[in-house]
């Protein structure tokens, strides 16, 4: 398994984790009469299907979708795959923080950090699809056609 297949993997369950846990702060909060907000519902889903979902089947889809060649592991572009995971991790990262904490984080300039990170989720995803995009085809054998048995060799 590539390095990066294995990056993929390991940090969407990372983001379970994070995503699970942030979930559990939010009942916690909801049982014990806390404050909860907006931000951080929308954190909890993006860790939980952007960080672990998405990274999972992008981890998933580049080590197991058809290669176009040996000395390939990965598919033809390896470098739009490393920079897919860096600006999904990253972005993921950046929007879970600044939205779970958007009651703390009120200046101004947290919104376009908050923009920034959803920008480089974006970003990812489109750059991880023109990755795969190549990968997706038909079957390596063309189909044979078979001639129908003549009448006196079927069975009855």
């Amino acid at each position: 398994m590539h390095i990066l297949v294995r990056l993929y993997l390991r940090t969407a369950f990372l983001f379970l984790v994070l995503g699970l846990l942030a979930g559990l702060w939010i009942e916690f909060q909801l049982v014990t009469g806390g404050t909860i907000s907006h931000g951080m519902i929308v954190a909890h889903v993006h860790l939980l299907l952007v960080g672990f979902l998405l990274m999972m089947i992008f981890g998933v889809a580049f080590w197991l979708f058809p290669r176009s060649g040996r000395g390939q592991p990965i598919g033809p572009y390896p470098n739009l795959v490393a920079f897919s995971y860096v600006l999904l991790a990253a972005g993921t990262l950046i929007r879970a923080i600044t939205e779970f904490f958007d009651l703390e984080l009120t200046a101004h300039a947290w919104g376009y950090v908050r923009l920034g990170g959803a920008t480089a989720q974006v970003a990812a995803i489109f750059i991880g699809i023109v990755a795969l995009w190549s990968r997706i085809r038909g079957a390596a054998f063309p189909k044979v056609e078979t001639q129908p048995r003549p009448e006196s060799e079927r069975l009855p």
